[in-house]
């Protein structure tokens, strides 16, 4: 009897995944993996536009179901899609979605996952971390490094003007 109840425990575990499951496509050849980490076993390769339903999420790591299995992959490998809503094969028409690069999955290198804010309660408890601070000064480098490093480069210094100031060109020209 316990055995039969584990077993109809699993299914409705199941059932419920399924239920909870929401569609997505993936947005560029995607590699699920056996585990939410990047060194885990890959299990499938999906190429882009593959169907898929995100069934959970673990940080920055969707687990996703395909018609052939399951697997982990990265949150921003897929977009959300409307149940019934055809795949899209190319971009268009969603304005200023489009425009910001959200809706089609096209974002930027400046996207970040698992950040949250410090509200002011945090910030007031907030202590110094002395052994931290000793490992970023170990960082620190001299201008005359700095020089030699942007020298070797290639790199040339520009003066920047402040935010709100008028900027000028190489010319002397005001912008």
């Amino acid at each position: 009897m316990r055995l039969s109840c584990v077993a109809i425990g699993a299914m409705l575990l199941g059932v419920v995944q399924v239920a909870m499951a929401e569609p997505a496509v993936t947005i560029r050849a995607v590699e699920l993996r056996a585990q939410p980490m990047s060194d885990a076993k890959v299990v499938l390769s999906l190429p882009a536009q593959s169907a898929v339903d995100v069934v959970s999420r673990q940080g920055a790591w969707v687990q996703l179901k395909s018609a052939r299995t399951s697997g982990w992959a990265k949150l921003f490998d897929i977009r959300a899609t409307d149940a019934g809503t055809p795949v899209a094969t190319k971009k268009g028409g969603n304005g200023i979605a489009d425009t910001l690069g959200l809706a089609m999955g096209t974002r930027g290198a400046s996207v970040t996952t698992g950040v949250r804010g410090l509200d002011a309660d945090m910030l007031a408890r907030a202590t110094p971390n002395a052994q931290e601070f000793a490992t970023l000064t170990k960082y620190a480098r001299s201008k005359a490094q700095a020089d030699a490093f942007a020298k070797s480069g290639r790199l040339a210094s520009r003066d920047v003007a402040e935010l709100g100031a008028t900027a000028k060109t190489a010319t002397g020209d005001a912008k």
